[in-house]
């Protein structure tokens, strides 16, 4: 079964626009390696786009769905927050790792999630202590 990664690709700023960040798209694909290189079976969205939106949309709540769990990293951007009140709608475990843009969080926020972790390695760790 595999992990959902949900995680930020737009760039954010004072722009109505809406557009692909490369640095965020390529630290993305680098989480992403970490935890498969930690032996998880990890679906990160940005690398299975369909041809619209709407189906993009009905492939990602799919996976969430059926997946074991969902890791969010914590952005300042809010699409990625979409698709984790989704999963804890289903009662999916919901872990979360700060990024350099990870902005002050309420306690509320930090209540929502089941561990929040400082970095990758810290929720790999985290992860692998579970099982």
């Amino acid at each position: 079964m595999a992990v959902y990664l949900a995680s930020p690709m737009a760039f954010t700023g004072n722009s109505n626009s809406y557009s692909i960040s490369e640095s965020k798209t390529e630290r993305n694909l680098n989480i992403a390696k970490n935890l498969r290189d930690a032996g998880f079976d990890i679906f990160l969205p940005q690398e299975n786009q369909k041809r619209n939106g709407k189906e993009t949309l009905e492939q990602q709540l799919g996976v969430i769905k059926n997946c074991e769990f969902l890791i969010l990293i914590l952005s300042d951007t809010r699409g990625a927050y979409l698709e984790a009140g989704y999963a804890k709608a289903l009662g999916k475990k919901i872990y979360a790792v700060e990024v350099e843009e990870t902005r002050k969080y309420s306690d509320w926020l930090e209540s929502f999630f089941d561990y929040i972790a400082k970095d990758i390695q810290d929720l790999i760790k985290h992860l692998k202590s579970q099982t």
